[in-house]
């Protein structure tokens, strides 16, 4: 999962980056240092968006790929 696709949930669902970051149980940091391209989105936190929006590979793969064309 890319910067733009983890940014892009979490603002579709309205979430600041403190309560997102609260709702994956991750610091604030976390989710800025994941945002800004400065970490990677680890397996866990994978595993936390998934439960947390039901959210599938298919539909991460889908916003990767219409992010590369800037939609």
């Amino acid at each position: 999962m890319n910067k733009n696709v983890f940014k892009s949930i979490r603002i579709y669902h309205g979430h600041t980056q403190s309560a997102f970051a609260s709702l994956l149980g991750v610091s604030e940091s976390t989710v800025a240092a994941i945002e800004t391209g400065r970490r990677e989105v680890s397996d866990s936190v994978r595993i936390k968006l998934a439960r947390q929006f039901d959210i599938n590979q298919e539909f991460i793969s889908t916003l990767e790929r219409a992010n590369k064309f800037n939609f």
